[in-house]
């Protein structure tokens, strides 16, 4: 009941902000539409002394035609303000006697004008929709749409993948708000927003493992989860769990891979040790999206569960789907289809006597939804990422003898860049022939999760 509960309450959330807005679904690689600046609105630019208002562009009103001698001037001032405070440091350190001096290191700023307005910050995301724009006079970012932008230019160095394609350097303008102009050395190059796939920040910028591997494989993303457990006293308890979870995708093509195992047996005195777990779940899919909202799909799965009794179990299917979609963030895709199941089971044993269960196979239907729902800024949490798939494969000739049935539930709270804390709930419901282990399994576990 937890699960399906669950359930109801993603795809509720999902569906009902889908429908908030007839213009949210975009493909599965598209990004999230955003709402852009609201330049329409008052906008105010805080002093970089004293966090005070420094401006206003009031909504029937708009500053002179921003000029690069306009933005040179904002630079120089900011830079000042970093001698000013790199100064003092220096002369703080000096008056009390201590060396060496600090490493004075020169603070880069990215400059973008939006509507005449000069914003100074880092840009920290860029997609198809919209620019995302980290202020340093504050925490937090804004989203920019690209109408809105006039100017742009960075003294960040980005790493930009494009149509297959990659290249490397700063931003030193924006054309007809469609097309970037990169420049790397003496060579500038004009690349058209909507072909970026990713924009990563340069290693030469971030030289940390997490950026390294993001620059690396641009495309991948994933978790890696490990529980461990060790009980020792009347009942020796050894219990290890494993999960990982991969999702590549370029263009049109996206493809999941999901592999866990886990094990866990009891010793207890004066008794024989117990096996309570030793399974693995293995499984694949790749998507092809044909339009914005719709792709056809082919996936495999295997199970092998010793106490279960399932010595193997294999189920290839294939199908369409369509995808409801608020923003890369929030979405949901249902997909349809037939299937194959083939299982073979290990024997049981009935007082003293070992029966055979032999093997079965069927040709199913395929029903299934996965979704996914990030809540940000909630309470004292930055964010809580809420995830979920299921599928149901009743047999064609006899679906109340066959029938496969899975759903799977998790809630990530990230720690950091690169951990997060993860709560899993599983679901199997099937129609395994040994009788005194029954048709349903639910399991809970905690993990921590190591994100690349």
């Amino acid at each position: 009941m937890m699960l399906i509960r669950f359930w109801i309450s993603l795809i509720a959330a999902v569906m009902l902000l889908s429908a908030s807005d007839d213009n949210s679904t975009a493909s599965s690689f598209s990004v999230e539409k955003q709402t852009p600046i609201p330049v329409e609105q008052n906008l105010s630019i805080p002093n970089a002394d004293n966090n005070q208002t420094k401006g206003m562009i009031g909504k029937n009103e708009k500053l002179d035609d921003v000029t690069p001698e306009d933005i040179a001037k904002e630079r120089k001032l900011q830079e000042k303000v970093e001698t000013e405070k790199i100064m003092k440091e220096v002369q703080e350190r000096l008056d009390a006697g201590k060396t060496p001096l600090p490493e004075i290191k020169k603070v880069k700023i990215d400059t973008i004008t939006v509507k005449g307005a000069v914003l100074q910050g880092q840009v920290v995301e860029l997609n198809s929709e919209y620019l995302k724009f980290s202020l340093i006079y504050g925490s937090g970012s804004i989203r920019i749409d690209y109408t809105d932008i006039e100017q742009l230019m960075t003294e960040h160095e980005y790493h930009i993948f494009y149509k297959g394609k990659e290249t490397t350097g700063k931003i030193v303008g924006i054309k007809d708000h469609a097309w970037l102009i990169i420049k790397h050395g003496n060579v500038e190059e004009l690349i058209k927003i909507e072909y970026i796939d990713r924009f990563l920040l340069s290693v030469n910028e971030k030289d940390t493992l997490n950026n390294r591997l993001h620059n690396l494989f641009p495309y991948t993303k994933g978790n890696v989860d490990i529980g461990m457990e060790y009980e020792s006293g009347s009942n020796i308890k050894r219990k290890l769990s494993f999960a990982a979870h991969v999702v590549h995708k370029v263009t049109k093509h996206r493809t999941v891979f999901d592999i866990s195992y886990a094990y866990e047996e009891t010793d207890t005195v004066n008794t024989t040790k117990t096996l309570n777990k030793d399974e693995w779940v293995i499984f694949a899919e790749h998507d092809y999206y044909y339009n914005k909202n719709n792709f056809f799909f082919a996936q495999l799965g295997y199970d092998y569960d010793r106490p279960r009794g399932v010595k193997g179990r294999i189920y290839p299917a294939a199908g369409g789907g369509h995808r409801f979609e608020k923003s890369r963030d929030v979405w949901l895709q249902l997909k349809l289809g037939a299937s194959n199941v083939t299982e073979k089971f290990f024997p049981y044993d009935v007082n003293g006597t070992m029966v055979e269960n032999g093997s079965n196979s069927y040709i199913a239907a395929y029903l299934g939804a996965d979704a996914r729902y990030i809540m940000k800024s909630i309470w004292l949490l930055r964010e809580l990422r809420f995830s979920g798939q299921l599928f149901y494969m009743p047999g064609f000739e006899n679906p109340k003898k066959d029938w496969l049935f899975r759903a799977k539930g998790n809630i990530a709270l990230p720690i950091g860049e690169s951990l997060a804390l993860r709560f899993v709930v599983n679901y199997v419901n099937d129609d395994n022939p040994t009788p005194a282990i029954g048709n349903n399994k639910l399991t809970m576990n905690l993990y921590l999760s190591i994100l690349f």
